[in-house]
C-alpha cells in the first residue's frame, strides 16, 4: 500500500521510474520528511502531500533526485 501513495505522486508529476528505484526513492522520502518507522508512514506521506507547503517540498526532493540519478547514469556510461 506504502508504493502506491508515491506511485500516485510519480503519476501526477508525469514521471516513470523501475520498481527499484521507486523503493529507493520511498526509502529516502521517508527518511528526508521525517516519517521513516512511523504508525502509518503512507497515510502520512499522503497528507504531506496533500499539504501545499509539503507538496512543493515533495516535488523539488523527487525531481531533484531524479535528475541525480539521470546524471549519474550518464556518468557510469561513460565510466
Amino acid at each position: 500500500m506504502s508504493i502506491l501513495v508515491l506511485e500516485k505522486i510519480l503519476a501526477e508529476l508525469e514521471i516513470t521510474l523501475e520498481e527499484d528505484e521507486k523503493k529507493i526513492l520511498y526509502g529516502e522520502l521517508l527518511r528526508c520528511f521525517g516519517i521513516i518507522g512511523g504508525y502509518g508512514e503512507c497515510e502520512r506521506l499522503e497528507k504531506l502531500w496533500n499539504d501545499p507547503v509539503y507538496n512543493r517540498e515533495i516535488r523539488r526532493y523527487i525531481e531533484a533526485w531524479v535528475e541525480f540519478r539521470k546524471k549519474r547514469r550518464t556518468v557510469e556510461a561513460y565510466a
